[in-house]
């Protein structure tokens, strides 16, 4: 087999694991919120499909759903707060994918109070660092 044709092997599991290299230790999240867990009867407990949201696809999450844990698309969480306190940690590496995908696009998309920040590759919502307010990052 050439190289040449390992090359789009490589970009797929690059893809794949961008989100874990970039977040490192940090909690990072997608943007929106679970959908509120609908209270009903379980016939049967299901396997979980997923431990966090980087193990679902696009911009869906890992959330508790009726009879377990799923990949749920997220609900908007966009409220009139567009900067929330704290900055955005410093980005230390190099994205090698093309276009890489953003989970969050303003604080506002992200819950509680995480920051929608810019990772090595691409935004999404992490817990802000301490720091001077007055030289916050936006991830923009």
């Amino acid at each position: 087999m050439k190289s040449s044709s390992l090359f789009p092997l490589g970009l797929l599991i690059l893809g794949i694991l961008a989100p874990w290299a970039v977040e490192g230790d940090v909690k990072a999240v997608k943007g929106g919120a679970c959908p509120k867990k609908i209270f009903a009867q379980c016939l049967r407990y299901e396997y979980p499909e997923c431990q966090t949201d980087w193990q679902c696809e696009g911009k869906k999450k890992c959330c508790d759903g009726i009879c377990g844990i799923k990949c749920l698309d997220p609900v908007s969480t966009q409220n009139s707060v567009k900067v929330k306190p704290g900055k955005c940690p410093e980005v230390h590496g190099e994205c090698y994918m093309l276009n890489p995908p953003n989970y969050c696009e303003s604080d506002g998309h992200c819950v509680d109070n995480l920051k929608c920040c810019k990772g090595m590759c691409g935004k999404t919502c992490i817990p802000p660092v301490k720091g001077d307010s007055s030289k916050q990052k936006t991830g923009k």
